[in-house]
């Protein structure tokens, strides 16, 4: 795969609304649903123009990302405050359903800019949290960099190495605060190829039992190098990838913790972006399906009629996927509103064992993981469904039809849906309040044969 990082894909988006266009038509309240789709709508339409061809091409969506940068969409959940518009979260899942329709790797690319955004806006952690929101209202975007693969698989843990005196003297002399260095490697480094700034965690050595620190990097750093060589089936163009980090600086008033109420909530904004990217799958699969439907001739001779379009059986399928695909983005809608109302549930709240957090934190991850699992059987459904109103035909690679199931079921194997099922049996039954973090981790066992994330 190919390094990109010396590259510099920035280009001015032309013909398409901006933000200072948005900005200005919604005024001082926040934006309607109808304002957003008609200023979104033209540019979902140009990043699904080119989606196809990128998809055969393995071709990052530089472009695209441009366009949405101009049109303001990596800010339309920021506060008007703090730059933005002041969407609202399932504003912002409708979005993205809309962006996951034009072209499904995009809006899991921005998935950790979403989240730690969220995050920042909603609890405020200083001086760190002043400057990530005011990088968003300029545009700039986030990724991260936080999973590895265990050492079995050849790769070096990212520690975090304080900086000497001298270095942190010499820093200060040119208007700079240098704290540590960061060297190691990182794997399923989503959306990091597209992003300005990385959020990368780290462990001290010597210190691993205090658990990891946080920074954010600059991604652009001579020091970083993103590769896109992220291999799966489905989601192919996500910008994921390894990260390598080699002595890349950490400023002052740059690290930021997550071991608090919206770090804890920020999980459920990742669920949200991978549910949302559910149901834009679904959506664009059945806008496919049925205009193929519309134009073929080709049928059976033990068929209910002449032509598909006119065959009851057919509509049955079509009907049926239109169902699942229309009840998705209803629950992503529905399960957002959840999330929103546990932000506002936590705030001025900071201890993770307070009452008030521990419900909003479980009213949201059950709320998101039984959205989980039904949209992506929905989806998963729909998409393997559709074949049946195309037969042979439909299976014709040019088509890409398969490519559709093949995201779904990518994008469902995050955070395997049979753990977040049996932590809502165990809610249920038990009462038992979900874990706090789903990050992945490595076994502590002393076997050497294991290689995979």
């Amino acid at each position: 795969m190919t390094d990109t990082t010396h590259l510099d894909h920035r280009a001015a988006p032309t013909g398409l609304p901006t933000f200072e266009e948005l900005r200005a038509a919604i005024g001082t309240s926040g934006p309607t649903d109808a304002q957003l789709t008609a200023h979104f709508t033209p540019v979902f339409a140009a990043v699904a123009a080119g989606a196809a061809q990128r998809e055969l091409d393995h071709e990052l969506a530089f472009a695209a990302i441009e366009y949405l940068r101009g049109s303001g969409f990596t800010r339309v959940r920021l506060g008007r405050d703090y730059g933005g518009i002041g969407a609202s979260l399932p504003q912002l899942a409708d979005l993205l359903v809309d962006l996951a329709a034009a072209d499904p790797n995009l809006p899991q690319a921005l998935h950790g800019h979403f989240m730690f955004t969220e995050q920042h806006e909603n609890e405020s952690q200083g001086a760190v949290s002043e400057w990530w929101l005011a990088e968003v209202a300029a545009g700039r975007i986030f990724g991260n960099a936080l999973v590895e693969l265990p050492p079995s698989a050849g790769r070096r843990p990212v520690h975090w190495i304080d900086a000497d005196p001298d270095t942190v003297q010499s820093a200060a002399a040119t208007g700079t605060t240098e704290v540590a260095r960061l060297s190691g490697d990182k794997f399923y480094s989503t959306g990091a190829i597209f992003a300005d700034y990385l959020l990368v965690s780290a462990v001290r050595p010597g210190l691993e039992e205090d658990g990891p620190v946080f920074a954010i990097i600059d991604a652009r750093d001579p020091g970083v190098q993103r590769i896109d060589d992220w291999n799966g089936f489905g989601q192919r163009l996500t910008a994921s990838g390894t990260t390598t980090l080699d002595h890349v600086p950490v400023q002052a008033q740059r690290t930021q913790e997550f071991n608090v109420p919206t770090g804890v909530l920020a999980y459920t904004v990742l669920w949200i972006v991978l549910t949302a990217t559910q149901a834009g799958i679904g959506t664009t699969a059945l806008a496919e399906i049925t205009a193929f439907v519309k134009g073929r001739r080709r049928t059976y001779d033990h068929a209910t009629a002449e032509t598909p379009a006119q065959d009851p059986l057919v509509h049955q399928v079509i009907g049926t996927v239109s169902a699942k695909v229309s009840a998705a983005r209803q629950i992503v809608r529905g399960a957002a509103a959840v999330v929103e109302q546990s932000y506002v549930q936590v705030r001025g709240h900071t201890d993770l064992e307070d009452p008030v957090v521990v419900q909003a934190h479980t009213r949201a991850n059950i709320a998101l993981s039984e959205a989980s699992l039904v949209v992506s059987e929905l989806i998963l459904d729909a998409t393997n469904q559709i074949f049946e109103s195309g037969g042979a035909s439909a299976t014709d690679a040019s088509r890409q039809l398969h490519q559709h199931w093949l995201n779904a079921r990518t994008v469902a194997s995050h955070t395997p849906l049979i753990y977040r099922t049996q932590a809502v049996g165990n809610y249920r039954i038990n009462g038992a309040v979900p874990p706090f973090h789903s990050t992945a981790r490595n076994s502590v066992s002393d076997s050497t044969t294991t290689t995979g994330a």
